[in-house]
């Protein structure tokens, strides 16, 4: 039968999981979080990880993405509540960065074993409504007009460009020379107030072309969630004062502290 890892920070999930696991004649290690699960994995590769989303120290997009950076990739299956930590809904996010199928807790015994088989034999998914964003479905919030300058990269490269418009789930950069090759990245917002910086964590290039890129946001902390949404209000504000007057050659942009900026 298979090698099989277990990530999740609830005892209680580990154990249950392991047990419909070693019933089923599978060899089952276990992890406590992201950190301690991809050095068990280093350690003893397994064929399917099965891990929870939200964890501490590491969580589960980290597992995925260095998981699926490796020589010998193993299948994934991603699991959570359902919740959302940040502003999207996590299930399509896992997909889009390399998880082969996405459970909601709680499921039970016959979908989780039948997901590992099917997994195994590599079959795709093709009954799942949950698939990774299309450009279509990004754009179902309403992108508002900014000017602000950003920066971009890996940790290790970093680019400079401008954000054009912004929504809850993504911006759309203008940067002519920006390197195709780089997908998944933090990005840096510099606000209108000296310092004031909209942070996200983890962001993936959903398009590029004509020397700008669409970014889909994937991953902030809380505060910098706060941050973003003063910055839509102040957008949708400056938006209502233009659409509202009577001047029509006049655009306003949003700045941090609430007033307007004509160009």
């Amino acid at each position: 039968m298979s090698r099989i890892l277990i990530i999740d920070d609830e005892l209680s999930i580990r154990r249950v999981l392991r047990s419909m696991l070693e019933q089923a004649g599978h060899t089952v290690f276990d992890a406590i979080d992201g950190r301690e699960g991809v050095a068990l994995w280093r350690r003893e590769p397994s064929d399917v990880v099965v891990t929870d989303i939200f964890m501490p120290e590491k969580d589960g997009v980290e597992v995925i993405m260095e998981m699926k950076r490796a020589a010998t990739k193993p299948k994934i299956i991603a699991m959570s509540g359902g919740g959302q930590n940040g502003l999207l809904d996590w299930r399509p996010a896992a997909l889009l960065l390399g998880a082969d199928r996405v459970l909601v807790k709680p499921f039970d015994q016959q979908t989780f074993l039948s997901t590992i088989q099917e997994v195994l034999a590599g079959h795709v998914d093709l009954t799942d409504d949950v698939v990774a964003p299309s450009l279509v479905d990004q754009r179902k919030y309403a992108r508002l007009p900014v000017f602000l300058p950003v920066s971009f990269g890996n940790g290790v490269m970093a680019q400079s460009g401008t954000v054009l418009d912004i929504s809850r789930e993504g911006c759309r950069i203008r940067c002519p020379h920006a390197t195709h090759e780089t997908k998944y990245f933090l990005v840096d917002i510099r606000l209108n107030d000296p310092g004031e910086t909209l942070t996200i964590d983890l962001a993936v290039r959903r398009w590029s072309r004509n020397g700008e890129i669409g970014v889909e946001f994937i991953r902030m902390e809380p505060d910098q969630q706060a941050r973003l949404r003063s910055v839509l209000g102040n957008c949708e504000a400056a938006s209502f004062t233009q659409n509202g007057s009577a001047v029509t050659q006049r655009r306003l942009l949003p700045v941090s502290n609430g007033e307007q900026a004509e160009v």
